[in-house]
């Protein structure tokens, strides 16, 4: 499981099973600490893919885990990113909350769609 950190430079942390904490310290991640409100992140196993996101900087950063190789996503679209979720097929959800609207990403930081809905946080549920 990955969660998000907050007040620390390592931003996310792998927790396994055995409750064992992980940060990723290959990965070079922004410099600054977030709040809890100002980023999220998720993880897309299939991929090696970790996505952690920058409210105010309008910014989802995408990381090859298995490369440590970092994108940053911007773009008009991503306004506010509040929430990051796994979707279908591989690709990752954000809720931008700025334009009232969920972002549906590649994880190569791809756009194919977005869908204009009021959310605030998602959840989803299930598997694709």
């Amino acid at each position: 499981m990955v969660v998000s950190t907050h007040d620390e430079l390592h931003h996310v942390r792998m927790i396994s099973v055995d409750g064992l904490e992980l940060d990723f310290e290959h990965l070079v991640f922004p410099t600054k600490n977030y709040k809890s409100d100002q980023s999220k992140c998720t993880y897309v196993q299939s991929k090696n893919t970790l996505v952690l996101t920058d409210r105010f900087a309008y910014t989802v950063f995408m990381y090859d885990t298995s490369k440590a190789t970092p994108r940053a996503v911007t773009t008009e679209n991503i306004q506010g990113p509040d929430s990051v979720c796994v979707g279908p097929s591989e690709t990752v959800l954000v809720c931008s909350q700025n334009n009232h609207s969920i972002v549906h990403l590649s994880v190569n930081g791809d756009l194919p769609c977005g869908y204009a809905v009021p959310v605030q946080q998602m959840c989803v549920q299930g598997r694709y």
